[in-house]
């Protein structure tokens, strides 16, 4: 049997310290604080007669919550103005992107272009709205006020009309809706005042089924349009918008016999018993797939419907058995399934969407669960300003318990106005996959599949595709309910499938993979076209065969990287490289992940932790100079996103392929890797910054070095092949 080039492990042995060297100067001040006096006076003013005129069950402490935009200059976090509004008595709630075009640009090639920035969304009482107005009106200042004031570029009250999304429905009748309140730990009494504000105006909150992340608490409310409207008076709401239905599939599907296609259940259990997935859906409704997958129900879910039940069983059925093909026996799955009945037949009306939620939150809690798929979510795109909170609970979640989640983007792609992906697909710490029209050669995204980009941090989703159907190449899976093979399409499917080549990957290898780094090998392999837009493909098309991303192809070498990063210094992680000269060309393809903790009140610094890479391409001959490999252009087209320079800094996930056209342009070279942390979008001192696990994969090819791979082994001995476990066979 010929010998296969398996992934070296072990990269983080290689891994040492470096040190930073800061550069720049002075930031330049667009304003004069006599120009932002003259800016800024009145409508502070006008803020507190605002304020003045709410009423006391509206305004719980006496506060109220205002927007403070600052110039888009200032959008790092070492410039965010605590110091003023701490000497004010005032305090940030949350944050969210705006984009704006200055008064004045920093630079003159800037003039009268759009910028994105931040809006920093202000409490306080009306004595601290007036000591800001006192600033202002001052003719002297400390410095450090007037340098903070100098970097705002807006002020302005926000109201009822401010911070309700899409459109109200136009009748008297009672709705549905979801609203976001500012209330963190430790501030019921917000809650309490937001329930009983409400029951003034004759509308219910259903405070059993609240939801708390971070600094917003979620609820849901009945209400007529207009005593919604009125409720928004309430100053500590957020955001209100109408409950979105639940979504499943593609809309009005038929499913298709596919009778050419024979299916027998394998024989045996799981390859790796001792992992299990969690795949939250409709339900099995079937003993059919027993051996492989248990079905759990809750009490409010004993109810079921046949459509249910269909894509509940052929979603578990993706991922234990992947897509029957004809003259191909199935081999036992990889893991078994824990399957998780959260649908109802009432599922899609409040309060269901915040129910089948818990009913997620519930298990995941639980910590038993590193793999888990939800091909279902609210149907509607996702906003840049908010986040959802189905984004906001299980980004945590995979945050806090290491969770390799795969989430379906949704199927309104044809939808004109609403095709961007959907809910929680725009998570940072999840793997958010698209439809791919075929499973050959020629795939491009399947029509139906949602559109990116997502918000930034995590602007490229979807994170890729994976075949999905389409009316020219059907999805094939074994229904067990139906008993056969049946043609289906839909992100549902294209979703469970690349949690089962992830899952492969852990099944085949006795080497510890960390969730991260499983993410990081599926993007890492993806197959990508220039062709294709990111907007709609992500970083590529998944692979389906788990072996592959386990394999190093000719004339190369694949390198994981598994290590935690401190912040405020580099971790040098060098680039295995070969002691001989490389005259032709060199490509470096390299892929860096992290799990991040999140702050969903912040929806522009959204991450609390980000990553600054470094190239140094001729570390060998001791020259330290850098040069970009993860710039802004490697996230998305500068025409694209060219107001925030500095965003790639925060993504979870750097990912790009450069060539070399010669090698003797690389001697040694090193990525050196920072840790940015923030949180509440301010900066953090290194004493209170946790390390933050990543992983890096990295490959190096050449063209006419056959043996690379083995160059490269003898020179870093540390350098281990993963070990395949002793029941998988590698076909030749």
């Amino acid at each position: 049997m010929a010998t296969r080039n398996l992934l070296l492990g072990g990269g983080e042995n290689l891994a040492g310290r470096a040190t930073i060297v800061r550069s720049g100067g002075p930031k330049k001040m667009p304003y004069t604080l006599a120009e932002v006096r003259a800016e800024l006076l009145a409508p502070v003013q006008v803020i507190a007669a605002a304020l003045r005129g709410i009423p006391a069950s509206a305004k719980p402490r006496g506060e109220g919550v205002f927007e403070m935009t600052l110039h888009p200059s200032f959008l790092a976090r070492s410039y965010y103005p605590a110091k003023l509004l701490a000497a004010t008595g005032l305090r940030d709630v949350g944050s969210k992107e705006k984009t704006i075009i200055p008064r004045k640009a920093s630079e003159d090639r800037l003039e009268g272009k759009p910028h994105a920035t931040a809006s920093i969304l202000v409490a306080g009482r009306e004595d601290g709205i007036n000591k800001l107005a006192s600033f202002l009106a001052a003719d002297s200042v400390p410095d450090y006020i007037g340098r903070q004031l100098a970097e705002i570029e807006s002020i302005q009250w926000l109201g009822s009309e401010d911070k309700v999304r899409g459109d109200l429905p136009a009748n008297d009748v009672r709705h549905s809706f979801e609203v976001a309140l500012h209330a963190g730990a430790n501030e019921d009494d917000i809650v309490i005042g937001f329930q009983r504000f409400a029951m003034q105006l004759g509308a219910d909150v259903d405070l059993k089924r609240r939801i708390r992340v971070g600094g917003l608490t979620f609820l849901p409310v009945t209400a007529t349009s207009s005593q919604l409207l009125a409720l928004s008076e309430f100053t500590f709401l957020r955001v209100a918008r109408t409950m979105p239905a639940l979504r499943i599939a593609v809309p009005n599907m038929v499913r298709q016999t596919m009778n050419a296609i024979p299916f027998a259940l394998p024989v045996g259990g799981p390859i790796h018993p001792s992992e299990r997935v969690a795949i939250f859906d409709g339900g099995l409704g079937t003993a059919d797939l027993s051996a492989w997958a248990t079905e759990y129900t809750f009490p409010e879910t004993s109810d079921t419907s046949g459509v249910l039940l269909m894509h509940g069983s052929e979603v578990t059925s993706t991922f234990l058995f992947g897509r029957p093909k004809t003259g191909v026996p199935i081999k036992p799955p990889f893991m078994g399934v824990d399957h998780f009945r959260v649908l109802a037949p009432t599922s899609g009306r409040d309060p269901d969407l915040f129910d089948v939620l818990l009913r997620i939150k519930s298990v995941l809690e639980a910590g038993r669960h590193r793999f888990a798929n939800l091909s279902l979510g609210p149907r509607m795109p996702v906003y840049d300003d908010e986040v959802h909170v189905w984004t906001a609970t299980l980004d945590q979640l995979c945050a806090n318990y290491d969770i390799l989640l795969t989430v379906a983007v949704g199927n309104d792609g044809e939808a004109e106005g609403a095709d961007r992906i959907q809910p929680p697909g725009d998570m940072v710490n999840a793997i958010a996959v698209g439809a791919a029209s075929s499973s050959g050669a020629k795939w491009k995204r399947a029509p139906y599949s949602c559109i990116g980009p997502g918000r930034s941090p995590g602007y490229v989703k979807p994170d890729g595709l994976a075949f999905g159907g389409s009316a020219g190449e059907l999805f094939e899976v074994f229904n067990p309910l139906l008993g056969s093979v049946v043609g289906v399409s839909g992100t549902s499917y294209s979703s469970p499938l690349t949690l089962r080549t992830a899952a492969g990957v852990a099944a085949m290898t006795s080497y510890d993979l960390s969730s991260i780094a499983l993410k990081a090998l599926l993007i890492h392999h993806s197959e990508h076209s220039t062709r294709l837009p990111r907007a709609e493909v992500g970083w590529g098309r998944f692979r389906e065969d788990s072996l592959s991303l386990l394999e190093c192809g000719p004339d190369s070498a694949t390198v994981i990287f598994q290590a935690a990063l401190a912040k405020g210094e580099f971790r040098r992680c060098p680039i295995p490289f070969p002691d001989v000269l490389l005259s032709g060309k060199v490509t470096i393809k390299a892929t860096f992940c992290i799990c991040a903790h999140t702050d969903p009140e912040h929806a522009i610094n959204y991450t609390r932790s980000g990553m600054g890479v470094t190239f140094r391409p001729l570390v060998g001959i001791g020259d330290d100079r850098s040069t970009e490999f993860f710039g802004i252009k490697s996230q998305y087209k500068a025409a694209e996103r060219e107001m925030r320079n500095a965003g790639h800094k925060w993504e979870t996930v750097l990912h790009r392929s450069r060539d070399f056209t010669d090698g003797t342009s690389l001697s040694s070279p090193v990525f050196d890797v920072e840790y940015h942390a923030r949180e509440v979008s301010r900066s953090v001192p290194p004493a209170s910054a946790p390390d933050v696990p990543f992983a890096l994969v990295v490959t190096v090819k050449t063209t006419g070095v056959a043996n690379l791979y083995d160059l490269i082994r003898q020179k870093y001995p540390v350098l281990l092949p993963v070990e395949l476990r002793t029941d998988v066979v590698i076909d030749t």
